[in-house]
């Protein structure tokens, strides 16, 4: 039973600011040379807070925050709303993609209560960097982006009056066009929440920060003596979508092997052949045909000097609860996820769980183009070339109660920073 508000959000002032120049994509996707450009691009872009280069970027954050809303580039809505959202984009086949969601804050509630999923496991240090920067500025920056199943389309329904109207503001940022209306009318935002009452929330992205939320929430507790249980650090800001929107997609994640001391290529693929069935191409298209069309979990297989590309099956015969080894709920088991990291990169390659957590010797990149460069340029010894999660498979791991390896899934596209704050207090 998730409990969701309208509330004020912080806006840059499109008079003062021009809104192309201010967004960043989330902190944890922006390279140092992208920080150093969206620094160039305006002295009130997001990343100022989000991801600041300043000695103590916390501080820094916090001052950038209060000076933007005394001078007026950032100014607070004057009546709470839901905040529609839409994203569209070209998809990988080169469709026009539209999906469709709404911002609202929703009450912080722990992952044993069943009512928001987790899907995805954390790492501490990202849950200690995000908690500082909350703790310095008591504010959302970016919405988390979560799912709930509506096969009806009533949300829809609800928000079709807003959309219709132009937008209160838009702006194109990597190809993606993001268009933003404030939803006022109180009959369709209770509709909202009555609907959504008696729903489960799961988060596809963001769950360091959701995880960091719950931890400041709790902080914020332990400071005040006299909480009404409304107070702002109970609730953090989400972008929600339909699970069964049209415009949902996932993207997958495609890994990189790199820094193995005494690699050696032939043995490698001898072991693979035991539990795989290889196929060559020469074309590095067909390669990718077949790894998306193929109905046993493949991956596929580019060898850094090697111009052959490959596709390795797993052999029938090879079932996955018996060669996956590492404990664990049939549900994760039986992901290609969970089998890449768990035979290949740990029982063949021997890079550790410790060392995939720390990324000694692995990386990743969501373009297919870039995995094979990074072979061919020598930055990597192996790329493996993965189908995306299922969104079925997704809701499957979080309802019983589970969650996934790291990098699982890729929803795009991401949702950009600055478009809303949502400040604590």
């Amino acid at each position: 039973m998730p409990e969701i508000l309208p509330f004020r959000g912080y806006r840059y002032d499109l008079s003062r600011v021009d809104i192309q120049d201010v967004v960043a994509p989330p902190y944890d996707v922006i390279s140092p040379q992208q920080q150093a450009q969206l620094y160039d691009k305006s002295p009130y872009n997001v990343v100022r807070l989000i991801l600041g280069r300043e000695e103590d970027r916390y501080a820094s954050a916090a001052k950038y925050f209060l000076e933007w809303q005394d001078k007026g580039q950032l100014a607070r809505d004057k009546k709470p709303c839901f905040y529609a959202l839409q994203q569209k984009f070209d998809g990988l086949n080169g469709k026009r993609i539209t999906r469709k969601g709404f911002i609202a804050l929703c009450r912080l509630e722990e992952f044993e209560k069943k009512i928001v999923l987790p899907h995805e496991k954390t790492l501490a240090k990202p849950r200690e960097d995000r908690f500082q920067l909350l703790k310095a500025t008591s504010a959302n920056f970016s919405q988390i982006f979560c799912l709930y199943s509506d096969p009806e389309k009533r949300i829809d329904s609800s928000l079709n009056g807003a959309t219709n109207k132009p937008p209160t503001m838009e702006v194109v940022f990597e190809d993606v066009e993001n268009r933003i209306w404030m939803v006022e009318d109180e009959k369709n935002i209770a509709a909202m929440q009555r609907f959504l009452a008696d729903k489960q929330v799961l988060i596809a992205d963001g769950h360091h920060r959701y995880e960091t939320a719950l931890a400041y929430r709790d902080f914020m507790r332990s400071q005040n003596k006299n909480p009404s249980g409304r107070e702002g650090y109970e609730y953090v800001m989400m972008f929600f979508t339909n699970l069964e929107d049209e415009g949902l997609v996932i993207y997958p994640t495609h890994r990189l092997v790199h820094s193995l001391t005494r690699f050696d290529a032939k043995q490698f693929l001898s072991r693979i052949s035991e539990h795989f069935v290889c196929r060559e191409f020469k074309d590095r298209h067909m390669l990718v045909l077949a790894l998306q069309s193929g109905s046993m979990k493949s991956f596929g297989l580019v060898l850094q000097g090697d111009p052959t590309f490959r596709l390795i099956t797993l052999k029938p015969t090879a079932p996955v609860a018996e060669i996956v080894r590492e404990n664990g709920p049939r549900e994760v088991r039986e992901l290609d996820v969970t089998l890449l990291h768990s035979l290949i990169l740990h029982d063949m390659l021997r890079i550790s769980p410790e060392a995939q957590e720390q990324k000694l010797n692995l990386s990743y990149v969501k373009s297919i183009d870039e995995a094979i460069e990074s072979t061919n340029s020598g930055k990597a010894q192996l790329a493996f070339l993965m189908n995306a999660t299922k969104i079925e498979e997704v809701r499957a791991v979080s309802q019983a109660g589970f969650t996934m390896p790291q990098k699982s899934t890729y929803f795009y596209p991401k949702l950009l920073s600055g478009l809303l704050i949502n400040k604590l207090d």
